[in-house]
């Protein structure tokens, strides 16, 4: 009797061991997204075992796809050809568990950057950075409902593109009637300009801000298109947020003098000198949540990867080692060790889409961990380029915030 009790219990315990490892699989089949786009030439791997199978099916051939299990390395999808197809993942090869529709697009490769890059932009149009009343007279800015953050386009038509115009088409002191953009929106004010007592000069009462300039660092250069994605984050005005409209920009060279080191609480920085001897690199044209962007005036070639390096897919991004590549002393790229710490969920802004960690003990010593001026610098994992560092985390500066690389081909092409 006992005997037959210790086979039962073997029996049931294979079987809840057998539930659970199925369990696991169809956990791991349903974290894959609904639709994949894969690079001609490219395999990812989905970590499960050999109990699950993957059917191809596809209105041509196979869609350029191939399925193989791989033993201890999960089941790979091998992007052969350029096609589309829909894969369905099947448990004992019977019960279907997840269907992914995925598309094969030719390998699109960019030449990773890594240089520290000055940046220069006059805004379009003046951004609104306070208000501040003339003497004992009111601010007509503020009594017309001008906030920070508004960004002034023209006056009575006339385009504005700096201070000193706004100032000019201001100077006779008539009421003008104002366009302005807030937040998402386009509107009208009419305001009364006053004159200030101690100059005699007609004024809004408002502080305004026509220009900024800045350290970051390139993210990657595309020789199919010669455009160049930079910071993998817009550059906002220091006192209001609002992201900066561009007028017009320049990207200049630079090169790094001194670093501030990060510390808990502080973020440290790069200092650059690219305004002592200026050498254009391109236009900037865009100025968006993910990143600057314009055409590079020639080539961007990189010491490190010459041939350039291959764009992951978000499905082919995973949490362990990587590597990025940055410019702390003068102008020399290096490569340093990083880890991805986790992706981020779809609710998380694409700018923060990932968590990092600096692992490299020449970089900690030299900057403490990441510090401002090192946005952009390009993310490298299993020979692919995978995004770009953003942000840092202030209360522990070995950790920060990236973007994916193809949320920031999205924006440069959006």
């Amino acid at each position: 009797m006992r005997e037959e009790n210790r086979r039962r219990l073997a029996a049931l315990l294979a079987a809840a061991m057998a539930v659970l490892a199925l369990s696991l699989q169809i956990g791991a089949l349903a974290g894959l997204p609904d639709e994949m786009v894969l690079g001609a030439g490219t395999v990812t791997r989905i970590p499960v075992s050999a109990a699950v199978s993957a059917g191809i099916a596809a209105d041509t051939g196979r869609g350029g796809l191939a399925a193989e299990y791989e033993g201890g390395d999960g089941l790979a999808i091998r992007a052969v050809d350029v096609g589309e197809a829909e894969v369905t993942f099947r448990l004992l090869g019977l019960l279907p568990v997840k269907t992914v529709k995925v598309s094969v697009q030719p390998q699109r490769v960019l030449v990773p950057g890594g240089q520290s890059v000055g940046v220069a932009m006059n805004t379009r149009g003046v951004v609104v950075v306070g208000n501040s009343d003339l003497g004992r007279t009111p601010s007509p800015a503020r009594l017309a409902g001008l906030k920070s953050g508004d960004v002034i386009r023209s006056v009575d038509g006339e385009t504005v593109t700096s201070a000193r115009q706004l100032s000019l088409c201001l100077a006779d002191g008539a009421t003008a009637r104002l366009e302005l953009v807030r937040g998402d929106r386009t509107m009208e004010c009419e305001i009364t300009p006053a004159q200030d007592s101690r100059d005699g000069q007609y004024r809004l009462g408002a502080w305004v801000r026509d220009s900024t300039a800045g350290v970051g660092t390139l993210t990657f250069y595309d020789p199919q298109t010669g455009g160049y994605g930079a910071l993998g984050h817009a550059i906002t005005d220091v006192d209001t947020g609002v992201v900066m409209p561009v007028g017009e920009g320049e990207l200049y060279a630079n090169r790094v003098v001194a670093v501030k080191p990060s510390r808990e609480g502080a973020p440290g920085e790069l200092t650059g000198d690219f305004f002592a001897a200026p050498v254009s690199l391109g236009s900037v044209t865009r100025n968006t949540e993910r990143g600057i962007f314009g055409e590079a005036s020639e080539p961007v070639a990189s010491a490190l990867y010459p041939d350039g390096l291959p764009v992951a897919a978000r499905s082919q991004v995973h949490a362990g080692p990587a590597t990025l590549l940055t410019t702390v002393d003068g102008s020399e790229v290096r490569e340093y060790d990083c880890e991805i710490v986790r992706l981020s969920g779809a609710s998380e802004p694409a700018a923060r889409s990932m968590v990092i960690r600096i692992t490299d003990a020449d970089l900690l010593e030299k900057t403490g961990g990441i510090v401002q001026g090192m946005s952009g610098s390009p993310l490298i994992q299993d020979g692919r380029i995978i995004g770009a560092v953003t942000h840092v985390m202030v209360n522990d500066p070995a950790m920060g915030y990236g973007i994916g690389i193809e949320a920031m081909l999205d924006a440069a092409e959006g």
